[in-house]
């Protein structure tokens, strides 16, 4: 059964991931270039890295929403 806590974990992982995609290029100015991304997929690979991260936690949020991942014990 959806909780109001897993509600409120799922609604505050959407919008960090929408927010991580969204200004990827600030957050990457802020941590500075990732050289394994960069050499392994290409030529903006930091910024692509940084998407895949958005979409990971926008993922892991649903899960915590849906019960399918426990997040201190959600």
């Amino acid at each position: 059964m959806l909780t109001i806590k897993r509600l409120i974990i799922f609604i505050i992982m959407l919008i960090a991931g929408v927010l991580i995609i969204k200004y990827r290029e600030k957050v990457a100015r802020i941590f500075g270039k990732n050289d394994l991304a960069e050499k392994y997929l290409g030529m903006g690979g930091t910024y692509v890295m940084w998407v895949i991260i958005g979409v990971i936690v926008m993922i892991v949020g649903t899960s915590i929403m849906l019960g399918k991942c426990s997040y201190m014990g959600l």
